[in-house]
């Protein structure tokens, strides 16, 4: 569950994973809905993008460090 009790929702917890997937991000146009509230717990930080073929001003999705943690707590799968 999440810091504030709301637990995280199958669609949310694969938005989660795709992050964790990416670690030099994802793209801000993979699951939107689902990351945003991510972002709003804390689990998902927006910061400038680093994979191959990004424009120089992108950002992109980052799992962040409560969010790693909270997929250790989850598991993998």
């Amino acid at each position: 569950m999440a810091s504030n009790d709301q637990p995280i929702r199958k669609r949310a917890l694969e938005a989660l994973r795709a992050a964790a997937m990416h670690p030099l991000g994802l793209r801000l146009s993979a699951h939107p809905k689902s990351m945003q509230a991510l972002v709003e717990l804390g689990y998902i930080d927006v910061r400038p993008a680093q994979y191959p073929g990004r424009r120089r001003d992108e950002q992109a999705w980052f799992l962040s460090d409560s969010g790693l943690e909270l997929l250790k707590v989850l598991g993998p799968g």
